[in-house]
């Protein structure tokens, strides 16, 4: 897989996570939990699934007034990334996200974002230099739409590729659907997104109504069962790697990751899917977004083994 430059757009928070026997339902209290507490935010999530698993990586995020500021930048430059575009806010904390994770690997999370909602189209507009020379923009949506479609707008008319991963899932309007090269969702996502239900059709029958809005490959990620991928050349399902899971926070986003680097040189195939589903894989063997993602090595490793 050759691999080419790397932008990922962006949010930070900081998790505080809580592993508990069982999701508390509303008004219960569960005692007897683990606390940890560590890094996160899907766009950061995401470049550092994209650096440690081999990519040249430059971030493009706001971070708050806070100590946290200065502890995520210097993580984000331990890990290869550059930094040089991250924008720190006067007025709002770093986002943070409140997370639990029970015994069975389920998880729910509320996130404040904080300063992520800074990362205004006027900001990017000062961003530019970063798209230069790069293959792929990678975005979620913990960011302003309007972002979103500002930077896809802007990469898609200079021949940057577009990987948008819409978590959480928000609505996507025609003309944001036409610049989208790679599409990434998960099944409530891809619900969503395309405004069919399962029960109303199946995976494959989802991916070509998002394929006939316009987007180049659908990526819909399927937890256990693995991937399904969709093209106007191919389409087919990829399985998944079995393993014990621990804690299923950040899977997706190492997903993300790991495709970009993949593809960023290549047009997206099942192949590239296999190598995002064995780090996924890896990712929930281990606890918190960003401390599970493995590095390229030892996803390759992992990979030859099985």
């Amino acid at each position: 897989m050759e691999q080419g430059r790397i932008v990922v757009v962006g949010s930070s928070n900081i998790d505080m996570v809580a592993r508990v026997h069982h999701l508390p339902l509303p008004g219960e209290t569960v005692g007897n939990a683990h606390f940890l507490q560590a890094f996160g935010g899907k766009g950061a999530n995401q470049a550092v699934a994209a650096s440690r698993l081999g990519g040249t990586v430059a971030f493009v995020t706001s971070l708050g007034n806070d100590l946290f500021a200065k502890v995520l930048t210097d993580h984000f430059k331990e890990n290869g990334i550059s930094v040089d575009y991250i924008r720190l806010s006067e007025k709002n904390p770093t986002g943070t996200a409140l997370i639990y994770v029970s015994d069975s690997a389920e998880n729910c999370i509320a996130v404040s974002p904080g300063a992520n909602g800074e990362l205004t189209p006027d900001y990017l507009e000062t961003c530019k230099a970063v798209f230069d020379g790069a293959s792929v923009v990678v975005m979620q949506a913990e960011i302003p739409y309007q972002t979103i479609a500002f930077v896809a707008a802007y990469a898609h008319a200079n021949g940057v590729k577009v990987l948008f991963n819409p978590a959480p899932a928000c609505h996507i309007d025609d003309d944001l659907f036409q610049k989208i090269d790679i599409l990434v969702v998960n099944e409530t996502e891809a619900q969503y997104v395309s405004g069919v239900s399962l029960s109303n059709g199946e995976i494959p029958f989802i991916a070509q109504k998002l394929l006939d809005k316009g987007v180049k490959a659908v990526v819909i990620t399927l937890g256990v069962r693995g991937a399904y991928l969709a093209t106007s050349r191919e389409s087919g399902w990829v399985p998944s790697y079995k393993v014990s899971a621990v804690d299923t926070t950040g899977a997706g986003d190492t997903f993300c990751g790991a495709l970009a680097v993949a593809c960023s040189k290549e047009e997206l195939s099942q192949d590239h899917l296999r190598f995002a589903c064995a780090a996924a894989a890896l990712s929930v063997t281990k606890e918190g977004a960003q401390p599970s993602i493995p590095t390229r090595d030892e996803v390759l490793a992992f990979m030859k083994n099985r």
